[in-house]
């Protein structure tokens, strides 16, 4: 019996702790929308509700308050009406199809339905002559990532975008072996992305008139209010949802060397300081990055070029080789034609005395004529 009541009283505790708890939460609670109701002056409404009838909320632990008592009572709480239909603080956050198709879940929409396999696919079905293995790596990552960071329903095709990927693909496939390929693969690629390889390199060639043909300082380029470059920096200030991409960011490093500034931490700051939503750390990573690419490729175009001139000494050793067994074929040639002429003199001359043994008034006569 003792172990029984023991029981049972540990069970009327476990489940009576969370009723007394919220009891006195829900007391502290009154407590606090007394004193605030207290400090705000009472509206009277048509819709008031009498102290006999039941409250708003149909509760015994709050009192009771009329619908404009509590209306200014919760605007402490940003909630400015009970209807979420109508609240304006509400349906300015509220989702709707442009909003998840701008910032949701992409993958889940029609709109990016086209992957990163499907690009290369349409690249390689129509680019059908094999690359040369040391340019595959760059060209495969550089078709990649240019379209991922286009697909992003957030990106805006600017002047300074073009530039920059045009900078970046014709900086590290100028050493590309079949020059006649270069722009072909360009063009097949930038078509499987999405994009107008023609309008690329019209808008990067605008870009790079303008700079050369300007002669602007970094600061007066910071502050341009006129142009092409004016309108790509103005949209990206105006913009706290703008989609940076490596492209734009080797677009802009390239610009700051055409006017005389160094891609560094420093002039980073400068620049993202005065873009306001391009940053720092995204800037380096890129330019680094681009970098990184050119110092491949030169090694790459070095090696081409030692493998080049060894190749070339190659064929010159061989022609030497030929030449040699030429030579020496032709001097072997020359002896086997000397001998035969001796031989056929040789022949001559035993002929005319065998004539003129055996037949002299015919030797006569041969030698008359002969002269």
């Amino acid at each position: 019996m003792k172990y029984y009541l023991t029981f049972t009283l540990a069970i009327c505790t476990l489940f009576l702790s969370p009723i007394l708890s919220f009891n006195s939460w829900s007391r502290g609670f009154v407590s606090r929308v007394i004193s605030v109701s207290s400090s705000t002056p009472k509206l009277v409404s048509s819709t008031a509700v009498s102290a006999g009838d039941k409250n708003i909320f149909g509760s015994k632990l709050l009192p009771t308050y009329n619908e404009d008592e509590l209306s200014e009572f919760f605007k402490e709480f940003n909630i400015t009406n009970f209807d979420i239909d109508r609240d304006p603080e509400i349906l300015k956050w509220a989702p709707s199809k442009e909003f998840f198709e701008k910032f949701g879940f992409q993958n889940n929409t029609e709109k990016y339905a086209r992957k990163v396999q499907d690009v290369k696919i349409d690249f390689y079905s129509q680019y059908t002559k094999p690359i040369l293995p040391q340019y595959k790596t760059f060209l495969a990552d550089f078709m990649s990532v240019t379209f991922i960071q286009v697909v992003d329903s957030r990106y805006e095709y600017d002047y300074l975008h073009a530039f920059g990927l045009c900078t970046q693909y014709y900086t590290v496939m100028k050493g590309y072996p079949l020059q006649d390929e270069i722009d072909k693969i360009f063009n097949i690629m930038m078509t499987a992305v999405g994009l107008n390889p023609n309008t690329l390199r019209e808008d990067a060639k605008k870009v790079l008139t303008v700079i050369k043909d300007s002669n602007l300082t970094e600061e007066d380029l910071m502050n341009v209010k006129e142009g092409i470059l004016a309108e790509v920096f103005s949209k990206v200030r105006g913009n706290r949802f703008f989609k940076y991409t490596d492209a734009w960011g080797v677009g802009l490093g390239r610009v700051m060397e055409l006017i005389g500034v160094e891609p560094k931490a420093e002039s980073f700051d400068r620049w993202s300081a005065n873009l306001k939503w391009v940053f720092t750390p995204r800037l380096i990573s890129t330019w680094s990055e681009f970098c990184g690419d050119q110092l491949r490729m030169q090694g790459v175009e070095a090696m081409q070029k030692q493998l080049l001139i060894r190749e070339k000494k190659r064929a010159a050793s061989r022609l030497e080789k030929k030449a040699s067994e030429f030579d020496d074929k032709k001097k072997a040639l020359q002896e086997l034609n000397d001998a035969i002429e001796e031989r056929r003199q040789q022949l001559i001359a035993e002929q005319k005395s065998l004539k003129k043994k055996y037949e002299p008034d015919e030797y006569e006569r041969l030698l008359k004529e002969s002269s």
